[in-house]
């Protein structure tokens, strides 16, 4: 299971077995078609898309929660149910938002130190 869990990146970007034995970081980083960008860049895109992704999930459930609430036909048991799923996600929506303000903030300061 973890050898599979190892292996997924590689099989993803296509390297035939032959290639699995020597690959490097330029293999790597080519087969990601990053090209030349430097390693702040691309940390912070991942940064940015896994906290994008998690934005949408927090976003997704505020709308499951307004449905259940407006489905709710009065009852204040699935109201306060509703009520709750929804300021939990928002407290993840400001928690995420935060998290991406201060990762977009280390990561400029990273790339300025290093360039």
């Amino acid at each position: 299971m973890i050898v599979t869990l190892c292996l997924a990146p590689c099989l993803a970007f296509g390297f035939t077995p032959d290639q699995l034995g020597q690959t490097d970081l330029e293999t790597v980083r080519d087969a990601a078609e990053y090209g030349s960008a430097p390693l702040p860049e691309i940390i912070g895109n991942v940064i940015r898309i896994v906290l994008g992704l998690m934005a949408l999930i927090a976003i997704v459930i505020i709308i499951v929660a307004g449905f259940q609430w407006m489905t709710s036909g009065g009852s204040e048991d699935k109201i306060k149910a509703a009520k709750k799923l929804m300021g939990s996600a928002l407290v993840g929506l400001i928690i995420i938002i935060f998290a991406y303000a201060i990762a977009n903030f280390i990561i400029t300061k990273l790339a300025e130190v290093t360039a």
